[in-house]
């Protein structure tokens, strides 16, 4: 039986966890609506009904806010990576639900991607590590090495970074100057290169 001490806290739990995810819906509904660098954590406080001062214990920045979405929604997409079959394979569809994912939100991917690269370096790296791209790919490096697909004289987290940096490079080319072709198609042909570098033998 549940003790009823812990009550409390689980209940203070969700409530604090349906108001930050009230704060991402409101925010996206208004850089969707008005667009990202038009709207500010005032606006985004009282599309949420909440306080200015919320916000921010949620989220430091509006940057921040980006990030925490994008990083659910890449979650979602990686909750549907198949646990067996060919890894490459699945790296492939992951990349392709990415790209369906990014060229929906494209006119936030720069101030995604500008956060992920930010000068500050304690800054890009907790940005980099709120997604999941890392971790996924590790997972399906390593399948792909039990299956003898890719080299063994790198880690999977190198690997697995060249293949996160891939995706973010083209991403940002993709939303800064090249919305006229398919992002799908230039993630495939990213992919392609990296994977000849990658496969057992290189």
């Amino acid at each position: 039986m549940a003790s009823t001490s812990a009550r409390p806290s689980l209940t203070r739990a969700r409530a604090i966890a349906e108001r930050r995810a009230r704060i991402l819906r409101a925010a996206l509904e208004l850089f969707t609506a008005r667009g990202y660098e038009a709207t500010t954590m005032e606006d985004v406080a009282r599309a949420a009904e909440v306080s200015r001062g919320t916000v921010f214990n949620h989220f430091r920045r509006k940057q921040s806010i980006l990030v925490a979405w994008f990083a659910a929604e890449a979650e979602r997409l990686a909750a549907r990576v198949p646990e067996s079959g060919d890894a490459l394979v699945a790296v492939e569809r992951f990349f392709d639900d990415l790209a369906v994912l990014t060229e929906a939100h494209g006119d936030l991917v720069v101030p995604l991607m500008f956060e992920l690269l930010d000068p500050d370096v304690e800054r890009s790296r907790a940005a980099f590590l709120a997604l999941p791209l890392n971790d996924v790919l590790r997972r399906l490096l390593a399948r792909a090495r039990a299956q003898g697909q890719v080299r063994s004289d790198y880690s999977y987290g190198r690997l697995a970074r060249v293949l996160a940096n891939t995706f973010v490079l083209t991403a940002l080319q993709w939303a800064a100057y090249r919305r006229d072709r398919s992002l799908r198609d230039e993630l495939r042909r990213a992919l392609v290169l990296a994977f000849d570098g990658m496969r057992h033998g290189a």
